[in-house]
């Protein structure tokens, strides 16, 4: 019967493997879930953040002011929106995203705006900003999902293994009494 079917005790094994796996990634799965509903604090809803640019705020800038307390890493929430009311006698911008004098425009941020911008409105003349997630994104979890609990259900199916190649293959209490 040599290349036949496997025997029942290579089946028992393979079909333990297999639910040591499935368990250990779905364990995992719940925790990383866990792990990411409290990073991203649920599902955000988008928001907008506003930035009022008042007469005068270019000279400052250049002078090296912080007036308009830009955080030279900036954060939002992916969905996010940044409004820009631009009351100055100059064009202000970042990066691409230009507001003219007495003018206001709506950026939508996404995963994608993340990164460094020239800009006219902080002191350094550069900002990052960094995006972070909003939603339940589970696209995040799935190395972890996937590599640990396959790797820890490898090992507690070899660490069961070892423990009834030791005679310890019940619940019994291992202390000896």
């Amino acid at each position: 019967m040599a290349g036949g079917s496997q025997s029942g005790p290579g089946r028992r094994r393979l079909l333990e493997l297999l639910a040591f796996i499935a368990g250990s990634t779905l364990i995992m799965f719940v925790l990383s879930s866990i792990a990411l509903l409290v990073y991203t604090n649920g599902v955000a809803e988008p928001a907008t953040v506003t930035l009022e640019i008042p007469v005068g705020s270019a000279e400052l800038i250049e002078g090296g002011q912080n007036v308009l307390d830009v955080p030279p890493v900036w954060t939002f929430n992916d969905g996010d929106t940044l409004a820009l009311d631009n009351r100055d006698t100059v064009v202000h911008y970042v990066g691409d995203w230009k507001v003219l004098p007495s003018g206001s425009t709506e950026i939508e941020i996404d995963v994608a705006s993340g990164g460094e911008y020239r800009t006219s409105l902080h002191p350094l003349g550069i900002i990052a900003i960094k995006v972070e997630p909003s939603r339940f994104d589970f696209s995040i979890i799935a190395f972890s999902t996937f590599g640990f609990g396959i790797a820890v259900g490898v090992i507690l199916f070899f660490s069961v293994s070892i423990m009834r190649a030791m005679g310890h293959d019940d619940d019994e209490d291992w202390s000896g009494t």
